[in-house]
């Protein structure tokens, strides 16, 4: 009797050993199943992608530099008065071949002889200033007609190009012709003036295209310079080496911009 049960002890034991091992056996299977599987790897992963819509937004504003890698932004102002004429296509030939936009004050009498030349600066990104309808400085200071032609002129501008500039350059600099009573006007009607910063003297050296040069170059030197040129043949002859010259002192090339305006006039009047 005593064998009997030492044998079904035994028996037992042994059946409960091998389940035992089956059980760890399967487990193991289980596991490692779970650990190898490229789905179960896959779904147990963060998702670590951020989509668009989720990303924090921030807004950029594009405004240039003041300084760039260390170094303060120098910019010029390339400006051309007294046109349109037959020197003007020239000129913008070299703007555009140089990626550069200048800004041109042009007189109203001139404009409808070249129409096309003028929507052609406006279409490459250059400013279409104005300068008087007569360039007369009897009829424009001391009659007082100075905001009559400039309105003039600028009616003439916005029929040929689509656009109504409020910037406006005063035949001889605006001193001492713009008196006050003249400035009050333009603020009444929204008129900005530029006056500038060097001259080129261009218009007294025909023939002299380097002498043009040399009054620009040796002259720029702060961070913010506006030139004043005008359309003549010295002056088409000297701009590519006044732009390669600038640009070995460092400087940049900008435009006229409306919603950027800075007062530069010789009155110092902040209203124009």
């Amino acid at each position: 009797m005593v064998d009997v049960t030492n044998r079904r002890s035994t028996v037992i034991k042994r059946l409960v050993i091998v389940v035992i091992a089956i059980c760890a056996v399967a487990a193991g299977f289980f596991m490692f199943q779970s650990i190898t599987s490229p789905a179960k790897a896959v779904a147990n992963q963060k998702n670590s992608v951020q989509f668009a819509s989720e990303q924090p937004k921030v807004e950029m504003k594009k405004v240039a530099p003041e300084k760039y890698n260390g170094q303060v932004r120098k910019v010029v102002y390339l400006t051309f008065d007294d046109g349109p004429s037959e020197f003007q296509k020239e000129i913008l030939d070299i703007l555009k071949k140089n990626d550069i936009k200048g800004t041109f004050f042009m007189i109203g009498g001139n404009i409808p002889a070249y129409k096309e030349s003028v929507k052609r600066l406006v279409k490459e990104g250059n400013y279409p200033g104005v300068h008087s309808m007569t360039h007369n400085y009897t009829k424009l200071y001391k009659e007082g007609k100075f905001v009559e032609e400039m309105k003039q002129a600028q009616d003439i501008m916005k029929e040929v190009t689509g656009i109504h500039p409020n910037l406006v350059r005063c035949p001889y600099g605006s001193m001492p012709g713009l008196t006050q009573a003249l400035r009050d006007q333009m603020a009444s009607a929204g008129m900005k003036e530029w006056d500038w910063t060097v001259d080129s003297l261009d218009w007294k050296l025909p023939g002299n295209p380097n002498g043009v040069t040399q009054n620009v170059v040796s002259h720029v030197n702060k961070e913010r310079e506006v030139v004043l040129m005008h359309e003549k043949k010295q002056t088409v002859q000297a701009l590519q080496t006044i732009i390669d010259d600038l640009r070995k002192k460092g400087y940049e090339f900008e435009v006229y911009d409306e919603a950027d305006h800075f007062p530069l006039n010789f009155w110092h009047d902040n209203r124009i």
